[in-house]
């Protein structure tokens, strides 16, 4: 299992249900991967920040590439 894989199981997670297999990757890779295990927790900060700016009518929401820039940008941050 490869960084990149797991952190597409931990983007998934966000919207859907993760299956039993994808869920045991992620843990297992995180146990050896600092750098994923801290994807997580960070990962969800973001996403609960965009969350909260596209409740705002005022405010426009990031389209998709921009939501790819900033979590690459973040993920060289680490």
């Amino acid at each position: 299992m490869n960084c990149e894989k797991v952190t597409y199981y931990i983007e998934k997670g966000f919207l859907t249900e993760l299956n039993v297999s994808e869920k045991m990757q992620i843990k297992l890779h995180s146990l050896i991967c600092k750098n994923c295990r801290n994807y997580a927790p960070d990962s969800e900060i973001v996403n609960e920040f965009l969350h909260l700016l596209s409740e705002d009518d005022e405010t426009p929401a990031l389209s998709v590439s921009e939501k790819n820039k900033l979590k690459d940008a973040l993920k060289n941050l680490g």
